[in-house]
């Protein structure tokens, strides 16, 4: 498996500093928050980002997170496929495997319109990004199942889950649901932990690094592990806390849990 760090866990920097700070401490990847890159390409191109990865011996696998594609008018969506193609391109330059797609739950609707919604939805997405050789990892925060027949429905190589620890465990924390998501739809895992409250009162903002909180880390990874899974372990932790520190120092306490945390479970990171 392979160190990564989300953009997120490093929140009021640019991408630069996620970069540079990422390849410091020992991260292997970096997930690109879009809305930094976007703020990157306005007085940078593409290339010129490339050659920063390539300089800082940093990959790109993701780009994260694109929303509201699901639920949305047929005329909105154009415009959202637009955008997305833009930044795809981008993908394509600097060898990203994946888009994060986020999942957008229910609302008034019944889970069957729901359910449709996301599929429809997601397959054509997934035609539209494979044109750029890139998958998508659907964002699901809420119980499992449901995530699991939509990607099952769908069908499709290139469409597949982006696991999030924090999620899994405010949807249900059951193991027998992660257990059954299909290895070759496991994508990209998000790693973090998190305070010990009542699931119904988390928020992004409880999130921790790996190993400070109450998640069952050691049992998600032996799943993993059980999967073949050989992709990247994201550290994506939204916390004001944390981002009151320098980038340096912020993504050291990162990567220094990360790999504790997975070395007590039995991984070795590359």
């Amino acid at each position: 498996m392979k160190s990564c760090i989300n953009g997120a866990t490093t929140m009021p920097y640019n991408l630069e500093h996620d970069i540079k700070s990422a390849n410091k401490v020992g991260f292997k990847g970096v997930e690109i928050w879009v809305s930094k890159l976007r703020e990157f390409l306005r007085d940078h191109t593409e290339e010129v980002l490339k050659r920063l990865l390539s300089d800082s011996a940093i990959s790109a696998p993701s780009l994260c997170a694109f929303s509201g594609f699901i639920y949305c008018s047929e005329g909105e969506f154009g415009k959202r496929v637009q955008d997305l193609k833009n930044l795809l391109k981008v993908g394509q330059t600097v060898g990203t495997e994946y888009v994060i797609v986020c999942a957008e739950g229910f609302g008034d609707r019944r889970i069957e319109e729901a359910k449709h919604a996301h599929i429809s939805r997601i397959r054509r997405l997934s035609s539209i990004t494979g044109d750029y050789g890139i998958k998508i990892a659907m964002e699901w925060f809420w119980e499992l199942p449901l995530a699991i027949e939509i990607v099952r429905e769908i069908d499709d190589e290139r469409v597949g889950l982006l696991v999030d620890t924090f999620h899994w465990y405010r949807g249900d924390g059951n193991l027998e649901h992660l257990k059954q998501v299909p290895s070759d739809k496991v994508f990209f895992l998000h790693v973090n932990d998190c305070e010990d409250l009542p699931r119904n009162d988390l928020t992004d903002k409880n999130r921790l690094y790996c190993g400070k909180g109450i998640l069952p880390l050691s049992d998600l990874f032996s799943i993993f592990r059980d999967k073949n899974y050989d992709g990247y372990l994201s550290v994506e932790v939204f916390r004001e806390e944390y981002w009151k520190k320098d980038p340096e120092e912020i993504s050291s306490m990162a990567y220094r849990t990360l790999t504790e945390t997975a070395s007590r479970c039995g991984f070795s990171l590359s």
